[in-house]
């Protein structure tokens, strides 16, 4: 299992509290059965199309399958031990092993090597492709047939070439908030951290909640927060861009936007008053880079 990781470009999940053995929704993967098909796909609570979304799989991920209802399987997410069901016709048999990545927040994949010719997929930032090394006019051909722009992917295993995940996580503003969203088409903001630190080398837990735990170190009192910390809140997460501004993919606006940090510690306490909590609105900041 670790050198098809390998061959993924996947490093080990960063979970120094051990949260996906002790977790009930989380399982370890044992091994690949098949990768997702489709741009995105919805990994649901139930195999229903109508149950309530936990999650997206990407174009190419790998899946391992455990169970299965007519016109549905039951996986596990090899990105994040995420289980689910997910349409039978979102996964594909498992042939090639993949050689680039999606680096763009999104991209076409086309029927021919020109910029006019018809995009066949539309292709979210983390997707895996396997390119057989043929290029033409920028474009590189896909085993799926299928051409990508070269200057939208990297080569997996080459050297990480991004090292600032907000700046990463920038390049979703405005994009639609979307519960259990991971791309740029629909993203919600564990999500956004999620991919945004895959671009810059980390592999981490999908929730807000395991992210609390796992990633970084709190602040101490008296500490500014700055660039690259993450700020939580009960059941919310997001990057300060600053030390003061919140970049996050948010219900409020519906969208990825920045608000003062402030501005968004009223907003939690006035939703959690209106539920009659007493949790508090902030939970800390939490710094991943020293």
């Amino acid at each position: 299992m670790s050198d098809l990781l390998t061959s993924f470009g996947l490093p080990p999940l960063h979970d120094p509290e051990q949260i996906i053995a002790n977790n009930r929704n989380l399982l370890a993967a044992s091994r690949i059965d098949g990768v997702v098909a489709r741009p995105v796909a919805a990994l649901k609570s139930e195999p229903d199309s109508a149950s309530e979304t936990l999650s997206e799989l990407l174009y190419g991920e790998p899946v391992q399958l455990i169970a299965e209802a007519p016109g549905w399987w039951f996986v596990i997410s090899i990105i994040d031990g995420y289980m689910g069901w997910t349409p039978e016709s979102a996964i594909t048999e498992y042939e090639f092993l993949p050689t680039h990545r999606v680096t763009a927040p999104l991209t076409h994949l086309y029927s021919e090597p020109a910029l006019k010719s018809e995009p066949e997929l539309i292709l979210p930032m983390g997707a895996f492709l396997t390119l057989p090394g043929v290029t033409e006019n920028g474009f590189a051909e896909s085993t799926y047939d299928g051409w990508v722009y070269e200057k939208h992917i990297t080569r997996i295993g080459d050297t990480v070439d991004e090292d600032d995940p907000v700046a990463v996580a920038e390049q979703f503003i405005a994009s639609p908030y979307l519960w259990g969203g991971r791309s740029k088409l629909g993203i919600d903001c564990s999500g956004l951290v999620q991919v945004s630190l895959a671009r810059t080398g980390y592999r981490v837990m999908r929730d807000t909640g395991p992210q609390f735990r796992s990633l970084g170190r709190a602040l101490e009192d008296g500490e500014q927060p700055m660039r690259g910390d993450l700020a939580f809140f009960p059941g919310h997460v997001g990057w300060m861009i600053d030390s003061v501004h919140l970049l996050h993919a948010n219900a409020t606006n519906m969208a990825v936007t920045i608000d003062p940090v402030d501005e968004v510690t009223g907003w939690v306490a006035r939703d959690l008053a209106r539920k009659g909590s007493d949790t508090a609105p902030f939970s800390g900041y939490r710094r991943i880079s020293e």
